[in-house]
């Protein structure tokens, strides 16, 4: 009788066992994303703002151009340059990322996030040290640096003709905003 030894048949048993195959997610969207739609955004200063004013010229251009500026926007935090990264910034967004209230809830979900991903390696979350953000340089190295690196913008939405809204689009389907832009000086800067 001829012995057949467990190591050749475990690779037939793992591809019998998992016969069915996984299903693809569907995206949670369940309306057709259309890229002229407007999202509202407060304090824009573009309240007469027609979408239908956006010409697909101008909507592609506008795409490919905010796709050159985030991957060397992706370049510079992958690089760890904070200078680089606040001359991209509007001195409005500076000045709020500068805030205390601003700092103190980046801070507190920085804590909450750390201690989930503790939770999630099998660590006691009550052992997580709160690392606190005291100014924007805390928060490029301890928040941007390890959350946009490598973003990828799928979408855009215009608010007016001189902002726009930079959408990247998950596993799932979710449109997730990446950055709220706004073309300063003949320059796109990160308002919010």
């Amino acid at each position: 009788m001829k012995r057949i030894s467990l190591l050749s048949v475990l690779p037939v048993i793992l591809v019998v066992s998992c016969g069915s195959r996984p299903r693809p997610i569907e995206p949670a969207i369940t309306e057709p994303i259309t890229p002229l739609q407007v999202a509202p955004v407060q304090g824009t200063a573009g309240a007469d703002f027609d979408p239908v004013q956006i010409t697909e010229e101008m909507f592609e251009t506008t795409l490919t151009d905010l796709r050159g500026f985030i991957e060397g926007l992706n370049a510079i935090i992958r690089a760890r340059n904070y200078n680089a990264w606040v001359s991209h910034l509007a001195d409005s967004y500076y000045a709020e990322i500068n805030s205390e209230i601003f700092l103190f809830r980046r801070t507190e979900e920085l804590f909450r996030r750390d201690q989930i991903v503790a939770q999630s390696l099998g660590r006691d979350p009550r052992r997580v040290q709160r690392r606190v953000l005291s100014n924007s340089r805390d928060f490029f190295y301890n928040v941007v640096v390890p959350s946009r690196a490598n973003d990828r913008l799928d979408d855009i939405t215009f608010v007016s003709e001189d902002r726009v809204l930079a959408f990247t689009v998950d596993g799932r389907g979710n449109r997730l905003v990446l950055y709220d832009l706004e073309l300063i000086n003949n320059r796109w800067m990160i308002v919010n």
